[in-house]
């Protein structure tokens, strides 16, 4: 039997508002951009990593009423009772498609903003 774990978590943005709509599912992933400090003088290149980039991808039932450049507090209330508060994030990108016979889905894409 699959775990069904994620099923009942909800989103909410902003955090104080209600929940954002029926969640078909959440990704969650980090990326931290490649910086070359090779210098001319190297027989190798020499590598570290800038600032770390969060992102948070919500994938919904329906349409959304939350448009990109939106900013606010973000909060994911797991369905195993745990809280998880991303602070404070902006849309920057807003997918909504259907198709016949189908359904309406729309995906929001989140990241870290600043303060």
């Amino acid at each position: 039997m699959a775990n069904k774990g994620f099923n009942g978590t909800t989103v909410t943005f902003p955090s104080t508002s209600a929940s954002i709509g029926s969640l078909r599912g959440v990704s969650y992933s980090e990326s931290a951009p490649e910086v070359n400090l090779t210098d001319s003088n190297d027989t190798v290149q020499t590598h570290t990593t800038g600032i770390p980039k969060k992102e948070l991808t919500l994938d919904l039932v329906g349409g959304s009423t939350i448009t990109a450049g939106s900013t606010g507090s973000l909060e994911v209330k797991w369905f195993d009772g745990t809280t998880t508060s991303l602070g404070n994030v902006a849309v920057v990108s807003k997918d909504t498609k259907g198709q016949m016979d189908g359904e309406i889905t729309s995906s929001l894409k989140v990241t870290k903003a600043s303060s």
